[in-house]
């Protein structure tokens, strides 16, 4: 008797459902979904102009056409790591409901409320200038190679860095001038390995000595190039690295008192003789910048193209040529420059 309902009990059991949220043309209701919203993806897309935005957004293809449009870069296998630091550093994973997936949740670096919303990127200027320090010190140790390493690690992460201020932005390119100039100069003392001839020596160490280098490193170098010219006797060549030499506050230092003593000893011998022995492809009067793919001056008033990125100098005959310098972009190409500041629209 208990379990006996009566009609009554039944009566709309059979019914559908109503929904809620809104009323059809008959006057019943409806759930209206709500609209979706716009990815976050997409608002750092439409807002720059910086790759490493593109990127963090995942659209690849855009940020390499932007950079090939900045700093004429053609060669973007050097590049993938960066690419794929800066997309997964842009998002973080929540944890959702149990056996629910995970949230990707957008990391930013403007206020969430903001409109013109733009990603928070993993490569910053603290650790170029950390990775600089390593450099440094291994170029010090000898450890060429290593050195070299990290020098290029350093240009291939300057087009992911978005700074905050003109400050910022002028630190990045003097990153990237320093980059350049300890790159080729490794370049120059690893192409001395196979050279043979003392008197090609000599110019290459001679070149060394024109790239800008912090003053430890100069001493080490004007060094080498004093005893090099020095040992095909032209004399002349070598002292004039050798009053460069004592010229630098280093070699006062207590430590570097024999160094002085035999550049005092070059410069008395050289004053004695006073000829060169051989005809170098060098004049230190005349201002030059350095071919960086056949090693050799290109004196101030000769034709002569530029790196759309790093600015490495070549002969116009290098044109349209991939940089040897960083391995990325194309030389002779005039381009608007690479954009490195927060707002790039």
């Amino acid at each position: 008797e208990d379990l006996d309902f009566g009609d009554e009990d039944l009566d709309g059991l059979g019914a559908p459902a109503k929904a809620v949220g809104g009323a059809d043309e008959d006057g019943g209701d409806f759930f209206a979904a709500p609209q979706a919203g716009t990815r976050a993806a997409s608002h750092w897309v439409n807002n720059s102009s910086h790759a490493a935005d593109h990127i963090a957004a995942g659209s690849c293809e855009s940020a390499m056409q932007l950079l090939n449009r900045q700093i004429a870069v053609t060669n973007f296998a050097p590049l993938k790591s960066r690419f794929l630091g800066v997309y997964c550093g842009a998002l973080t994973s929540v944890p959702g409901l149990a056996l629910a997936p995970s949230l990707q949740m957008p990391l930013l670096r403007t206020d969430a409320s903001d409109s013109k919303s733009l990603p928070a990127t993993c490569v910053k200027l603290p650790w170029l200038i950390d990775t600089l320090k390593g450099a440094y010190k291994a170029f010090h140790a000898g450890s060429f190679a290593e050195s070299l390493e990290l020098f290029k690690s350093i240009l291939y992460a300057v087009p992911m860095v978005v700074t905050s201020s003109r400050t910022e932005s002028n630190e990045v390119k003097e990153l990237l001038d320093i980059a350049r100039e300890y790159i080729t100069a490794i370049r120059l003392k690893l192409a001395m390995a196979d050279v043979s001839d003392p008197v090609r020596m000599t110019e290459l160490w001679a070149y060394f000595t024109h790239c800008n280098l912090q003053p430890a490193h100069l001493l080490l170098a004007l060094k080498s190039a004093m005893i090099s010219g020095f040992k095909i006797k032209n004399y002349i060549t070598a002292a004039s690295f050798a009053h460069r030499l004592l010229e630098l506050p280093e070699v006062s230092s207590e430590k570097n008192a024999d160094l002085k003593g035999k550049a005092q000893k070059v410069i008395l011998k050289s004053e004695k003789e006073g000829r060169n022995e051989h005809t170098l492809q060098y004049d230190e009067r005349n201002p030059f910048d350095i071919d960086c793919q056949a090693f050799v001056p290109v004196y101030r008033g000769s034709p002569v193209v530029k790196c759309a990125y790093c600015g490495s100098a070549y002969q116009p005959e290098c044109t349209n040529k991939l940089c040897t310098t960083c391995g990325i972009a194309l030389i002779g190409v005039e381009t608007l420059g690479l954009p490195t500041g927060r707002s790039s629209n």
